[in-house]
């Protein structure tokens, strides 16, 4: 067994390695390649049978936002890599409905910065120095656990577990003519499998007891924390969504979620609203962001549900299904939402340079 550990920790250091090499930026997020080929290839999305002018129009919007976050990744010096993109990514749409009733076609693409170098390095220093710490916790862990199996205490409990489940399928074999009486009017077996339970308990919490002083516990929740306050100190995530269904900033489902309006973008806007995310939530795993700005242009409703989600503005008049006649054909822009996730500091930053104007020339209004 410990000779598996062993081996666990050089094949995931090896992982590591090799990831490192593969991707400079690890641990930042690493492109999805092959989604963004996927979804550029016009052969694709015209056997996914998306129209040559919604093919058109998404290719228009990529370049327009492309160069949008090109100049603000050369005015702040922050080196950017493609992170994603999605067409035809809503699977209530269907293929082959006629242009003049097809609902809006859109296209998602989410880019990343570098914001910080020496945060970034830092960032993997700390993860190789985690994995190492895991691995010890791990071996000790193995030790612990090992040293409580060959105990007295341990031995001990173990017969008493063995001796109490030989009693009790003794006494159900010889009473077996019983019926079902054997196990509604008879105490025994009861009582068996109720001693049987308690040390089976005790042997669990003997166990428990040994796994839990190794720390393992400790720098998992310090990994997250760590993992976090890098990564917003390192980064920078800017998502566009084009004729969105419905924008959301945060899943309202963590818990305590504070938003202010914001000042940036300066003008233009339908909607631009900061959220601040407390990292002293109950669930750490899905905390990625201390802050969120939602940008929404064009067609979306202004007020959001209970649950933070601003619907589009289609969405209620029937402009968003697919048998109704529209107004605005399904290759036209109706609406963007902008997601820039990270510091404030660094979010603001990048807020101040999204061209509004350029994209709400874009958007076809009623």
């Amino acid at each position: 067994m410990a000779r598996n550990i062993i081996l666990l920790f050089f094949s995931i250091m090896a992982c590591l390695s090799l990831y490192a090499q593969d991707y400079p930026q690890w641990p930042a997020d690493k492109p999805e390649t092959g989604f963004i080929e996927e979804s550029q290839s016009r052969e694709t999305r015209l056997r996914n049978s998306i129209l040559p002018q919604e093919i058109e129009m998404q290719d228009k919007m990529r370049t327009t936002i492309t160069v949008i976050m090109e100049n603000a990744s050369k005015k702040l010096g922050w080196p950017m890599v493609e992170l994603s993109e999605y067409t035809n990514k809503n699977g209530l749409q269907g293929a082959d409905t006629p242009y003049l009733l097809r609902s809006p076609r859109g296209i998602e693409i989410t880019f990343q910065f570098i914001v910080n170098k020496d945060s970034l390095e830092a960032w993997k220093n700390y993860q190789t120095d985690y994995t190492n710490t895991r691995i010890k916790s791990q071996q000790a862990s193995y030790n612990n656990a090992q040293a409580v199996t060959e105990s007295p205490l341990y031995k001990q409990y173990q017969d008493s577990v063995n001796y109490y489940l030989k009693l009790y399928t003794t006494y159900i074999t010889a009473h077996k003519d019983e019926g079902s009486s054997l196990f509604t009017k008879d105490k025994h077996p009861k009582y068996y499998q109720q001693k049987e339970d308690e040390f089976i308990n005790k042997l669990t919490a003997v166990m428990q007891q040994a796994q839990g002083n190794t720390g393992t516990k400790e720098a998992d929740d310090n990994e997250k924390n760590e993992t976090l306050r890098f990564r917003n100190h390192a980064v920078v995530q800017v998502k566009f969504s084009v004729n969105n269904y419905s924008a959301l900033a945060i899943n309202q489902s963590l818990g305590p979620i504070e938003s202010t309006s914001s000042v940036f973008p300066e003008s233009g806007v339908k909607v631009s609203r900061l959220y601040s995310i407390s990292s002293n939530q109950v669930n750490k795993d899905l905390v990625k962001w201390n802050n969120v700005l939602l940008i929404l242009l064009g067609n979306f409703q202004t007020k959001p549900s209970q649950d933070g989600i601003y619907q589009a503005g289609f969405n209620f008049n029937k402009q968003g299904d697919e048998h109704t006649p529209k107004k605005i054909k399904s290759d036209k822009v109706q609406n963007i939402s902008i997601n820039i996730s990270g510091d404030k500091t660094n979010v603001e930053k990048m807020a101040k340079l999204i061209d509004v104007e350029k994209l709400n020339n874009e958007i076809v209004n009623n």
